[in-house]
């Protein structure tokens, strides 16, 4: 579907970062990022872990995703974060406008920051772990406390609640990510569907 799709555009990723502009392929990886995240999310989303957040490995496509596809790969995991929280529920309205914004960022931060899709150097190991885990990591959680300063979130609430963002987000990119970067990379690639950096191509 989505080799057909890039097909009927024409579209390369170096006309794709040339002209800035989304065709078809594009809008596509949206949907797919979206749906493959949302459901990644739902399957876990009744092993509740603290007030609003449940048991997340799917956080590991953030990174993934981001790498892989670019800015389609970025939109695409905000909205398959949105689908999740409805799906699942428990969450108050500011929580998911928050994760909508910091599942962005989870994917944007490495995607703008890791120099090798593939994880193939040394380089793009320690870039990964620096800001595909921690800094990620520390953004994801960190939103938490936004909430408090605003009056929106108890700040009993917000430190369980931050730690185990920050647990949930670590151990799924921490472990998972890397595996599934190598994994996915070639066939990303061969089939004309990288929408990273070209400074980042393997």
């Amino acid at each position: 579907m989505l080799q057909a799709a890039s097909q009927e555009t024409g579209e390369s990723q170096e006309v794709f970062e040339a002209r800035g502009k989304w065709g078809t392929v594009d809008l596509v990886l949206v949907i797919i990022c979206a749906a493959l995240y949302a459901a990644a999310l739902i399957v876990f989303g009744a092993v509740k872990l603290a007030p609003g957040t449940y048991l997340r490995p799917g956080n590991a496509l953030q990174g993934v995703f981001g790498i892989l596809f670019g800015l389609p790969g970025c939109v695409g995991i905000s909205l398959g974060n949105l689908v999740a929280d409805f799906v699942v529920g428990g969450a108050p309205i500011h929580a998911i406008i928050a994760g909508f914004i910091v599942n962005f960022l989870a994917a944007y931060i490495p995607y703008r920051a890791v120099s090798n899709a593939r994880l193939g150097t040394r380089r793009s190991i320690i870039e990964w772990y620096v800001y595909g885990v921690l800094i990620a990591g520390v953004v994801v959680a960190g939103s938490v406390w936004v909430n408090v300063a605003l009056g929106l979130t108890p700040k009993q609430i917000a430190v369980v609640l931050s730690l185990t963002m920050f647990s949930n987000q670590v151990v799924a990119s921490a472990i998972i990510s890397p595996f599934l970067l190598r994994l996915l990379y070639p066939f990303v690639d061969k089939s004309g569907l990288y929408r990273g950096r070209p400074a980042a191509r393997d």
